[in-house]
């Protein structure tokens, strides 16, 4: 199973000069492909494919006096922008994404070296890599998991990619074809919940654990604005103004790193004590339209939590059910099935007007969504079991698993 290892690069000033370079070559022979492939179009109507672009590549572009600095880079790197450059293309007609942009050196930049350009001495006896001749003895840092999944399975490297933040931090993501043994982090519980997402509490599931949302940007939203205001104040092509942007983008950075830890360790705990999660497949794009809750929304990173949930539960043998957007699991009843349709936003708390229930708003929804990601996925059990209802009410009610949703009178067992 092919996995990634990012290790942070701390390089020595020679080494930095050389691994701006090659990431420059690298932006250049993206954009100039770029430019080449849009003039065809726009003249011709030539779409330039792989084959087109890569000899234009070795028989023009490098052999052009004004380019002779493109020679000092490996070519088996250099190309790989081209391989990008359609990668791109290819989402953008198929998946529906952005249309390529040219890339620039004050945003995010990253080139791949090919199993082809990478050293085959590395021994990983010290926390040190080399790429090429160029870039030998590169220091990094990592977890000594990480580490010890270098030295072992050194021959299983397939390929890396250096990258550049904003902030001026350089890192290196390698690709490893691990054995399935090792990706697998959870045990089995046989267990299945449901989470409700939300914006006042982050995650609540239906047996009533709740995961606080942190606010990490409101938190450090006055300091931001501070940087923001400092930055506009500085004359353009300063290098006061480029020591203010990278200040900036250290903050920014600060904050996607504690949001990205605090999303990884709620979705290891529920890996860890479910098999199945059950979750509602939030429309994010459609939310972002209510300006009031625009803001929170955005901050709490809904998509990026449903990403890394599977993500996880795919490479360690679990499931994720995503239910239907549009299934009412917050204003239906999760003990008679009644669906209340004047319950409002602000409703935080309800009581059915069919069968007299008390409800918790979150948890409740949570409860219905773990119901109907068990019709989805088949489970028909013939036992009734107990579900001790994590509402304000503390009656016990007796809930039949069941994918039949419709028969209300079968949520009952016999003694009630």
């Amino acid at each position: 199973m092919l996995r990634g290892i990012k290790v942070r690069l701390y390089p020595t000033k020679e080494q930095t000069v050389e691994l701006n370079k090659v990431l420059g070559c690298y932006r250049f022979v993206y954009n100039h492909l770029l430019s080449l492939k849009q003039e065809a179009y726009n003249n011709d109507k030539t779409n330039l494919g792989l084959k087109d672009l890569s000899k234009y590549f070795h028989n023009t572009l490098l052999n052009q006096e004004e380019y002779s600095w493109l020679n000092e880079q490996n070519t088996k790197v250099l190309k790989q922008s081209i391989r990008q450059m359609l990668t791109a293309y290819n989402n953008f007609f198929k998946q529906h994404k952005g249309f390529p942009k040219f890339k620039s050196k004050k945003d995010k930049q990253s080139a791949l070296f090919p199993l082809e350009a990478i050293s085959k001495n590395n021994k990983f006896t010290e926390r040190k890599i080399t790429l090429t001749k160029s870039f030998k003895d590169l220091k990094f840092r990592c977890s000594d998991l990480y580490f010890k999944r270098l030295q072992t399975y050194k021959d299983s490297i397939k390929s890396a990619t250096l990258s550049k933040t904003k902030s001026g931090n350089y890192f290196l993501s390698i690709l490893i074809d691990l054995p399935h043994e090792e990706v697998i982090k959870f045990k089995q519980t046989n267990d299945i919940v449901g989470i409700d997402l939300g914006v006042k509490d982050f995650v609540i599931t239906s047996d009533g654990e709740v995961f606080e949302n942190k606010h990490f940007y409101k938190s450090q939203e006055k300091k931001i604005k501070k940087l923001h205001k400092q930055l506009s104040k500085k004359v353009k092509g300063s290098n006061n103004r480029e020591k203010s942007r990278i200040k900036l983008a250290k903050a920014y950075e600060r904050l996607t790193n504690q949001k990205e830890q605090y999303l990884h360790s709620i979705v290891n705990i529920l890996l860890s004590q479910y098999d199945i999660i059950c979750m509602e497949d939030l429309n994010v794009q459609g939310m972002l339209k209510n300006h009031k809750l625009a803001k929170a929304i955005q901050e709490l990173g809904f998509s990026r939590f449903k990403s890394i949930l599977i993500d996880k539960a795919f490479n360690n043998g679990k499931q994720v059910i995503l239910v239907d957007r549009f299934y009412p699991s917050s204003k239906r009843c999760s003990h008679c099935g009644y669906i209340h349709k004047g319950l409002t936003l602000r409703d935080r708390e309800w009581v059915c007007p069919e069968c007299g229930e008390h409800h918790e708003r979150d948890i409740n929804a949570s409860i219905n969504i773990l119901m109907e990601g068990e019709r989805i996925i088949g489970i028909r059990d013939a036992e009734y079991t107990l579900v001790e209802s994590p509402t304000v009410d503390d009656r016990n009610k007796c809930f039949l698993k069941s994918s039949d949703s419709v028969k209300q009178e079968e949520g009952y067992c016999k003694s009630c």
